[in-house]
């Protein structure tokens, strides 16, 4: 069985939209919903997978998926999709476009 490190705040901090997207082939629409606003956007690249993100954020995948809180963010991630739940109510939604 892997070695699974516990959720690290200060990892989780410093992580931003661009740490869970990897450069190169595809396009990803990126959501971000706050306050009523919404922003849409494309951007190059693909979605890190499942077992990349998980090893960022120190969690488990189980089934595929992800689904914890770390540091107050909610967040679930399947293949080709990361959601992602604020404390103040923002939310983010990375995608395959």
């Amino acid at each position: 069985m892997p070695c699974i490190s516990p959720p690290s705040p200060e990892k989780v901090v410093k992580l931003k939209e661009e740490s869970f997207i990897r450069e190169g082939k595809g396009k990803l629409k990126v959501v971000i919903e706050s306050e009523g606003e919404t922003l849409e956007t494309t951007v190059k690249g693909s979605l890190k997978s499942i077992e990349e993100i998980a090893e960022m954020l120190g969690v488990e995948v189980q089934n595929g998926r992800i689904k914890t809180v770390v540091d107050g963010v909610k967040i679930n991630a399947e293949r080709g999709k990361l959601e992602m739940e604020f404390e103040n109510g923002d939310r983010m939604r990375i995608e395959r476009a």
